[in-house]
C-alpha cells in the first residue's frame, strides 16, 4: 500500500473522532480588556484621630519690674480625641505608584498643665488650662500599591506638606494650691495661628466596590512641627506685655481614615 493510501485511510478514521473532541471541549471565551485609565481620581475621606501629648514652653511677664522670664517649660500639653474630615485629586503615574494633593480638617480639645513660675506664696501652685485647636494639613503624598489580590490592593506611603494650627481662647486657671476653688485666677488668653511644616507615613488598604469606585481604610501618622500657641492674658497685656507668651513643641498625629476614592475612566 502506498503512502497516498495510508493518509487517505488515517484521514477518515480520525476525522469523526477529532469532530466529536471539537463537540466536547467549549470554546475558550474571549474577554475584553477594560477601558483605558485615565489616571486621574478624587478621594473624599473622613476618620478617628486618637490622643496625642506634648510638652511646650512659655514666658513669664513680671508687671512690677516690666521683665520677661523665658523657657519655663510647659509639662502637659495634650490633644484630645477628635475627628478629620479631607478630601483630594491625584494621579495614578503607573500600575503600582500614584500621588495625590489632599487637604485635611482636624478638630481637638486642648487640656494642659505645668508648675507656675511663681508660687503665690503657696506651695504646689500649678497651672489648669483649657483649649480646643483646629487643625488643617495640606499634603502632597505619593502611594506604592503592593498588590493586587482579587479587589483588595494594600498600599504604603508618605507625604510632606504644610499646617495651620489654630488655637481657640485658652483658659488658664491658678491653682493655688487646689484646682477648682472660687478664689483662684482665671486668665483668657487669645489663641494664636501658626503655618508649620508637616510629614505623614500611611498604610492601608482600597477595595473596588466598581471599576471606578474604591473604599480606601488606612492609618495616618503626621508629625506636626513646634510653633506659637496663645498670647499674654489682659492682665498681663494691660501691664505692657506684648507678643507670644506659649509655644507647643510640635505633636503627633495618630488616624485612623476611611474614605472614598473615584477614578476617572
Amino acid at each position: 500500500m502506498n503512502r497516498l493510501a495510508v493518509a487517505l485511510l488515517a484521514s477518515a478514521f480520525l476525522s469523526p473522532v477529532a469532530a466529536k473532541a471539537a463537540d466536547i471541549i467549549e470554546p475558550i471565551p474571549v474577554v475584553e480588556a477594560p477601558a483605558d485609565y485615565s489616571g486621574w481620581y478624587i478621594r473624599a475621606d473622613a476618620g478617628y484621630a486618637f490622643s496625642s501629648e506634648t510638652s511646650g514652653s512659655y514666658r513669664y511677664f513680671d508687671a512690677h519690674s516690666g521683665l520677661y522670664g523665658d523657657d519655663f517649660r510647659y509639662s502637659s500639653i495634650e490633644f484630645k480625641d477628635g475627628y478629620s474630615v479631607g478630601g483630594g485629586v491625584g494621579y495614578r503615574w503607573a500600575d503600582h505608584f500614584r500621588t495625590d494633593l489632599t487637604a485635611d480638617y482636624y478638630n481637638f480639645k486642648v487640656k494642659g498643665s505645668s508648675d507656675c513660675a511663681y508660687s503665690f506664696g503657696y506651695s504646689g501652685c500649678r497651672f489648669n488650662d483649657s483649649s480646643k485647636a483646629d487643625l488643617w494639613t495640606v499634603m502632597a503624598n505619593a502611594y506604592v500599591d503592593l498588590g493586587y489580590f482579587g479587589a483588595v490592593t494594600p498600599y504604603i506611603g508618605a507625604g510632606v506638606g504644610f499646617a495651620n494650627v489654630s488655637y481657640g481662647e485658652m483658659r488658664n486657671e491658678v491653682c493655688a494650691p487646689n484646682c477648682g476653688d472660687a478664689y483662684n485666677y482665671v486668665g483668657i488668653h487669645e489663641g494664636l495661628d501658626s503655618w508649620r511644616f508637616a510629614a505623614s507615613l500611611m498604610a492601608g488598604a482600597s477595595i473596588d466596590l466598581t471599576q471606578s469606585l474604591a473604599l480606601d481604610v488606612g492609618y495616618r501618622y503626621t508629625r506636626v512641627s513646634e510653633g506659637e500657641a496663645f498670647a499674654f492674658d489682659a492682665g498681663d497685656r494691660a501691664a505692657g506685655a506684648t507678643g507670644v507668651q506659649g509655644r507647643d513643641n510640635g505633636f503627633n498625629l495618630h488616624a485612623i481614615r476611611a474614605g472614598l476614592r473615584y477614578s476617572f475612566y
